[in-house]
């Protein structure tokens, strides 16, 4: 009988599907979810042991009081939004992050019994400096305003607040800064041994530092779970070939930690029993030392299991311990599996289970195969080399790299000689991945949709059968709903014209149907205002990745035709070095004169790769670009006045978009242009008071309009004056402070807006 119907057979693995499937329902009720806990419940009456059927019903109620609670609780733990609040928090001095000016810190709140988010600005070089060097665990009185992690306001865009609350996290500290300052002093044996395992950690982080890159990097992320801002931003490729789970503290390193364990209680020659039960003791110390992260937390209880089994001679199987992990894990953390970490340490456990009979690169490819639908789901994108990166990098890791880097740990202080070596073969071998993740093979996929993911595990899973017939059947469909999702996203009948919440700046995109073209005008940015070497951030909030090329790659777009930088100001030019280096962008529209400017040579010239630059002005004819091209007039200096204007017809609505251009501007394009009617506009200037003249937009006959502003912005931008020009005229106007990012979607027969969010409340 082959192992995963087998499997499917366990009782005690039927269990731990309905409550994973109940965890589903509860928090993310749909119909398939609906259907995914139908299944399991009656997958266990047909079991027909009241044992079970008896044990079912009493966890389902179990665990639908346990969901109950811990919902009720972060309602009843999120604090109403409040301007300068003083809250006194405990601080654990090893996750604490320090970035530039910048203090970042999960603390726990002792006014209100929870954990927060604290971001605390730094105000000089020496505070810096103690924050950097202090290991102390520490009790703070913090000023600063109370609010909700920030939530996504972008189509595909990472949720923060979501994230922190499968954490139980509903509140930061923001604006913050430090009014007293004293050591955390526990008073009962808990607190004692939890204070000493942060103090430690924290030493141990200040003691890997010393050692060189990427040596440092590797070992702190590999034996503490301490990862750099900027770790996946130096390097790429451990993303791009899915080998992050190597570089989280996961099962991988659990293992080795309980082989070690075992080994070294075997050569002193302890008791079976004595070792067991200071295994049993140490793993929950481990956890807490290796950073408490979730996808730590099913191994761990796995290895309890199989500490306590032992300890009782109880034969403990391998489904029981999984599904007993399973269940703790859901217990302890509800929402666990709605995090990718907590999703992949169970499915790609689970599969350990039943590879036995494969060969070894059998094995390796179902590793690889079975987490490709949740990674779709998420990034969008898949390289081809990842099946084999992962194949040869993981006995790499446990057979070679992990003891060089413990070897250059323990002789950093004596040899120095010996760790520099290890750190330049360590440096060979990123390089490598690296190199490797270079190659050709990377697929920008596209999103994967959510209902797809599991019947697509599944048929991946059965792909792998002994059974000849079920393994053509299941890749066969498995082939088919990849190929048609492929189809589906990279051959769309609908077409954009869309604005991107990107804060106080400009972005847009308009997205031809079949994804024909791809026009990126502005990239938005920000402003930075002059700082001292010590204010210097090492890792930079990228929103070009985070919010425009992870919309892209979600459509299945690889890379930019057209890049319109509409004029030379930050805000709209600022990310434009970050979309460089994520994405391919053929041809670079700049106003005639930017190439000269200092903008231009610092923040574009450095970045531009094989991309093409035209200098354009209204006279310039494109190939294939999709507008029509109507300011400015002659050569400039990138400024304001001398924004690239453009002007199109999609979807049965002509389109008007010029940057910052002053009402001057636009009523010189009214002269030169007067048969120029304008239904949809970008307003310019953020909605200020200088750009779209009530006379010339009452001529254009304007009847939709968008506003790209950022929120509490310090211009107060849309003015006053403007929005009362846009009632005036009825227009029909989106904010993106208040819609987030707006998307005008059309196809051949019908067009419709579409924005994020109906009306972000900032009392949410």
């Amino acid at each position: 009988m082959f192992a995963l119907t087998k499997f499917a057979q366990n009782n005690y693995f039927c269990l731990g599907l309905l409550i994973a499937a109940l965890t589903a329902t509860y928090f993310r009720f749909s119909l398939l979810t609906v259907c995914l806990f139908l299944f399991a419940f009656v997958r266990v009456i047909l079991c027909y042991s009241r044992k079970i059927i008896f044990a079912s019903v009493f966890l389902v109620i179990l665990f639908l009081l346990r969901f109950y609670c811990f919902q009720t609780s972060l309602q009843q733990q999120t604090l109403p939004n409040q301007q300068d609040a003083q809250i006194k928090v405990r601080l654990y001095a090893d996750e604490i992050i320090i970035n530039g000016d910048q203090l970042k810190a999960k603390a726990f709140d002792l006014t209100h019994k929870h954990k927060i988010v604290l971001y605390v600005k730094i105000k000089s070089a020496a505070e810096k400096l103690f924050w950097e060097n202090n290991r102390e665990n520490l009790i703070c009185l913090v000023n600063g305003d109370v609010g909700k992690p920030q939530r996504a306001t972008n189509f595909f865009q990472f949720d923060v607040r979501d994230y922190f609350s499968t954490q139980s996290i509903t509140n930061q500290l923001s604006q913050s800064s430090f009014e007293r300052v004293s050591k955390w002093r526990p008073k009962n044996i808990f607190n004692i041994i939890n204070e000493r395992i942060h103090f430690f950690r924290k030493a141990l982080i200040d003691y890997l530092n010393v050692m060189p890159s990427p040596l440092s990097e590797y070992a702190r992320s590999l034996f503490i779970g301490d990862l750099d801002n900027d770790f996946y931003q130096q390097y790429p490729g451990v993303t791009d070939l899915g080998l992050i789970h190597l570089f989280s503290i996961s099962g991988f390193q659990v293992s080795y930690f309980f082989i070690f364990l075992r080994k070294l209680f075997k050569q002193i020659h302890l008791r079976k029993e004595h070792a067991l039960i200071l295994i049993a003791a140490t793993m929950p110390l481990f956890f807490v030392f290796s950073g408490a992260v979730q996808s730590l937390l099913r191994p761990v209880i796995a290895a309890e299991l199989m500490a306590v089994g032992g300890l009782f001679h109880l034969r403990v199987s391998k489904e029981i311990i999984w599904s007993g992990s399973l269940l703790i894990g859901i217990g302890l953390s509800p929402m666990i599996l709605f995090s990718i970490g907590g999703q992949l340490s169970y499915l790609l456990s689970f599969s350990l289970l039943f590879i036995g009979h494969l060969k070894k690169f059998q094995q390796g490819l179902l590793m690889s195969l079975v987490s490709m639908p949740i990674v779709l789901g998420a990034k969008f994108t898949w390289h081809l080399l990842s099946t084999p990166a992962n194949f040869f990098a993981i006995p790499i890791f446990g057979i070679v790299i992990m003891p060089l880097i413990a070897i250059a740990a323990c002789l950093q202080p004596f040899l120095p000689i010996v760790t520099n070596t290890i750190n330049y073969l360590i440096q060979l071998f990123a390089e490598l991945i690296e190199w490797i993740s270079q190659l050709p093979g990377k697929i920008v996929f596209g999103k994967l949709d959510d209902w797809l993911i599991v019947p697509l595990v599944i048929l991946i899973l059965l792909a792998f059968d002994e059974r000849k017939k079920l393994r053509k059947i299941s890749t066969t469909l498995a082939a088919i709903i990849l190929i048609s999702s492929f189809l589906w996203i990279h051959l769309p009948k609908n077409g954009e014209f869309s604005a991107f919440d990107i804060g106080q700046g400009d972005a847009l995109l308009l997205r031809t149907p079949g994804n024909q073209q791809t026009v990126l005008i502005d990239t938005g940015g920000k402003v930075v205002l002059p700082k001292q070497g010590w204010q210097q951030s090492v890792a930079v909030s990228n929103q070009a990745k985070s919010i425009i090329v992870n919309y892209l790659q979600a459509k299945g777009i690889g890379h930019v035709d057209f890049l319109v930088l509409s004029h030379g100001d930050m805000d709209h030019i600022g990310n434009a070095k970050y979309l460089f280096a994520q994405m391919r962008v053929d041809r670079l529209l700049i106003p005639a004169g930017m190439l000269q400017t200092h903008a231009f040579k610092k923040e574009i010239l450095p970045y531009l790769n094989k991309t093409q630059v035209i200098e354009v002005t209204a006279d310039t004819k494109i190939n294939r670009f999709p507008f029509q091209i109507v300011h400015p007039f002659t050569s400039g200096q990138a400024e304001n006045e001398d924004s690239i204007a453009l002007f199109t017809k999609i979807g049965g609505l002509t389109v008007f978009t010029a940057g910052d251009l002053p009402k001057e501007g636009e009523s010189a394009i009214q002269k030169r242009y007067p048969q120029l009617k304008v239904d949809l506009i970008k307003f310019g200037h953020h909605g200020s008071n200088t750009s779209s003249d009530k006379r010339v937009l009452q001529d254009w006959q304007v009847r939709f309009g968008i506003i790209s502003a950022g929120r509490h912005n310090r211009y107060g931008h849309p003015k006053s004056d403007m929005q009362k020009t846009i009632s005036d005229l009825h227009i029909q106007s989106f904010n993106t402070q208040t819609n987030g990012m707006t998307r005008f979607v059309y196809t051949d027969k019908k067009s419709y807006f579409q924005t994020f969010a109906k009306d972000f409340d900032d009392t949410e």
